[in-house]
């Protein structure tokens, strides 16, 4: 990413950190994986999914670490992200491979196609974000969701200077707009097939990504046109 490109993510970045904090909201960074995942259950999450848990990967605090966002002291939410290099295996042999081990013979992927699929472009130095959670009490804002994903992007951007974002959305929740909100600008259906369907995963599962240097337009544009990322502040669920 270019020096002028980089700066363009710096100010985004302080710009949602201070439009957070006008709302009485902090934001706390950690690789501190194990207290993380305790103080995500503590507000409520259910589970930490194997791909980014301490439990299943010997996590390295300079590749992997955790947002935490915190107001009047407690703790309503967070989100994990981890730092891969994929140059001779494609995403999807990863995660075939990965899976494997993971879940333990209990879930794994079926191969589809042979031939190279439209999620294989996600590639280089990749960030995987998941684990995103907010406390039930905290939820039905949009104006929290844009701004806390938006400036989790920024964030990944600047520590690592990544190709490519990436997560995995629920169906329904990708046919209500919720990739859209969280900022994300390629959706992928059916990235994922299951042979065996582990537990704490949907069918049915969107890939959906954001590319380095859409990350930087989407920065300038907001940076000049701040309005436009805050629009009706009204969500049914934020999970």
């Amino acid at each position: 990413m270019a020096k002028s490109a980089i700066l363009d993510v710096m100010k985004f970045f302080s710009t949602c950190l201070q439009t957070l904090e006008e709302k009485g909201i902090t934001v706390e960074d950690s690789s501190e994986f194990e207290e993380c995942e305790d103080r995500m259950r503590a507000i409520g999450k259910n589970s930490i999914t194997p791909m980014i848990s301490s439990e299943h990967n010997d996590l390295s605090k300079d590749h992997a670490g955790w947002l935490i966002l915190r107001k009047d002291g407690q703790d309503i939410g967070g989100v994990a992200a981890r730092h891969d290099m994929l140059v001779s295996e494609t995403l999807s042999s990863f995660w075939a491979r990965s899976y494997g081990r993971l879940y333990k013979g209990q879930g794994h992927l079926r191969l589809v196609t042979d031939a190279p699929r439209p999620c294989d472009e996600i590639a280089g130095s990749v960030i995987y974000m998941g684990e995103f959670f907010i406390a039930e009490k905290m939820r039905g804002s949009r104006h929290l969701l844009s701004l806390y994903t938006h400036l989790l992007f920024a964030y990944c951007h600047i520590r690592w200077q990544p190709d490519w974002l990436y997560a995995f959305v629920r169906a329904d929740d990708a046919r209500l707009g919720y990739a859209t909100e969280y900022g994300f600008t390629r959706q992928y259906p059916g990235a994922h097939v299951w042979g065996v369907l582990p537990k704490g995963r949907a069918t049915g599962e969107y890939l959906v990504a954001l590319k380095s240097g859409e990350m930087a337009d989407m920065a300038r544009y907001f940076n000049h046109h701040p309005s436009c990322l805050l629009g009706v502040d009204s969500l049914k669920r934020v999970e």
